[in-house]
């Protein structure tokens, strides 16, 4: 069995198609299929089910696919351990971030590189909590940025930042003071996450504790998408405070607090909690509790 057998599978389980998952893998479709089946000859079971196109994995591919992805991270675990002796670190390390930690995620990954120069950097932002803990488990990212809530007991986990939501809108409206009133948000035009996101499940949550039902004009899988929509001037919205600039006016927004209830917003950095635990994750762990130490 070869490493590359097993890179070819999982690329084809994660692009479901041939096609692209050889092109991802820089190799021709027909080697990538044919080195797929020497696979299915050794292990003495079909991994994938084949019609004129990728139609899914077997039951007994899905269970490869856990073995395959673990024995791919350890593989590299073991080369990043090896240069991390040597004094060095490089490589990709690859972190999943839900929408209202990408500006937390943007100062961990700069004391990150920071300390490591020679790293490179591979950031999936508009994720669920949900999806970066399925990435974790995957072996499909080093570590994410989520809420608490979402965690589990095989996720390690720090505390890294207590953010708040605030309101946003252009700094040409009239309307919108230093604070806002939480029960104004049912009559504005008001932009917000996706209800399936945690950061929107709080929000929603803490407004019905006022009795407060919010009917939102547009919903969004990102926070940079809320900030683009309330520099137009036609709807506000409601975003972490860390997303904002200090200088707010300088990319043309003005902010309110939310009043009488203030929308804590906790974000923790997570990564595997399986032993020994890879350099990647380890770094990003470490340059996490440094930020958080000084804040």
């Amino acid at each position: 069995m070869l490493f590359t057998q097993l890179e070819y599978f999982v690329a084809v389980a994660r692009e479901k198609h041939f096609g692209r998952a050889a092109a991802a893998s820089f190799v021709s479709a027909s080697a990538l299929s044919e080195s797929i089946r020497k696979l299915e000859i050794e292990l003495g079971v079909p991994l994938v089910r084949r019609g004129r196109s990728f139609q899914g994995l077997t039951p007994e591919g899905e269970a490869v696919l856990v073995w395959a992805r673990r024995m791919i991270a350890d593989h590299q675990a073991l080369k990043d351990e090896v240069t991390s002796a040597s004094g060095r670190l490089n490589g990709v390390v690859r972190v999943g971030v839900i929408p209202s930690g990408v500006a937390l995620a943007a100062r961990v990954l700069a004391e990150l590189c920071a300390t490591h120069p020679e790293l490179q950097v591979r950031l999936i932002t508009g994720l669920t909590s949900e999806q970066v803990i399925s990435g974790l488990r995957s072996f499909e990212l080093d570590a994410g940025l989520l809420h608490p809530s979402a965690a589990t007991d095989d996720i390690r986990h720090i505390l890294v930042e207590t953010d708040r939501l605030v309101v946003v809108g252009a700094a040409t409206r009239s309307d919108l003071g230093d604070t806002m009133d939480a029960s104004r948000l049912e009559q504005m035009p008001v932009c917000v996450l996706e209800p399936g996101m945690r950061g929107r499940q709080i929000l929603d949550d803490a407004l019905a504790g006022l009795g407060i039902r919010l009917r939102p004009r547009v919903e969004v899988d990102s926070v940079e998408a809320l900030l683009a929509l309330a520099r137009t001037g036609e709807w506000v919205s409601v975003v972490p405070a860390s997303a904002v600039p200090k200088a707010a006016a300088s990319i043309g927004v003005k902010v309110a607090e939310i009043v009488p209830v203030d929308v804590a917003l906790p974000i923790i950095l997570a990564t595997l909690g399986e032993e020994p635990r890879p350099p990647l994750s380890l770094a990003v762990d470490a340059a996490a509790r440094r930020l958080a130490a000084r804040s």
